[in-house]
């Protein structure tokens, strides 16, 4: 089919599946919002659709020029043996593409793992946020182990995995954790500037979500994430 090559599929069906697990767990909270009338599934779901767009532009791409996409400035990198390095590296086999999966599916293992937990050993739902918090650094320890041999998977899975915690752990708990893993997958490893670039992009989101427009960022629902939550909303406002 055209210039296309098991890779090209695979890798548009993780995105479209990625897809798809997220417009469906959206209907979950699904509801009206007095200050905006799309409700508050309307901007995950216009991002669900970018990703959609772009999986398809990126396959039917490949599809009219094959690995030309390299071509170029990007292109020229294969002169000096980058290409063979990525084969080498084994970025194009099946296991790093499993491994890709599997760390797609940790964020989803974080939302049904608890819950299926406490049913299968019969607890009440008092201990739900006991299940959470284990089941929470379980799955991030499993995410780091996975994450130092593939860092393109890691990035993949970190906005979901970081989207997944926010209900339970807050925004302001685990920003923070997220900005610095971005950091580090995309090869920053100097902490004075980590450190800085965290603090400026927190404080530039803090300031406009919080103290301008008084957007309601997720507190949490665990001890003590929602404390912390709270605490840092009365501060700043």
């Amino acid at each position: 089919m055209g210039k296309l090559r098991i890779g090209h599929f695979v890798e548009a069906g993780l995105w479209l599946a990625l897809a798809a697990i997220l417009y469906i767990y959206s209907f979950e909270f699904e509801q009206s919002i007095e200050i905006y009338k799309y409700g508050a599934t309307a901007w995950p779901r216009t991002i669900i659709l970018l990703i959609v767009i772009a999986a398809v532009g990126q396959l039917l791409y490949h599809w009219e020029r094959g690995d030309e996409a390299t071509s170029g400035t990007i292109g020229a990198a294969t002169d000096d043996g980058s290409h063979n390095a990525a084969i080498e590296s084994g970025h194009s086999s099946f296991r790093w593409y499993l491994s890709t999966f599997t760390l797609l599916i940790i964020p989803f293992a974080y939302m049904r793992l608890p819950e299926w937990a406490m049913q299968a050993f019969g607890f009440d739902e008092g201990g739900l946020p006991t299940a959470k918090l284990i089941c929470a650094v379980v799955l991030i320890v499993l995410y780091i182990f996975m994450t130092r041999r593939n860092h393109v998977g890691g990035m993949l899975a970190l906005p979901v995995f970081f989207a997944a915690l926010l209900e339970d752990m807050g925004f302001y708990a685990t920003a923070p954790f997220f900005v610095i893993g971005v950091m580090l997958l995309m090869g920053e490893r100097r902490p004075q500037w980590m450190i800085l670039i965290g603090a400026l992009i927190m404080g530039i989101m803090l300031f406009l979500f919080v103290s301008l427009l008084y957007v309601g960022l997720p507190t949490g629902n665990i001890h003590p994430f929602y404390d912390f939550g709270n605490w840092v909303v009365k501060l700043l406002q």
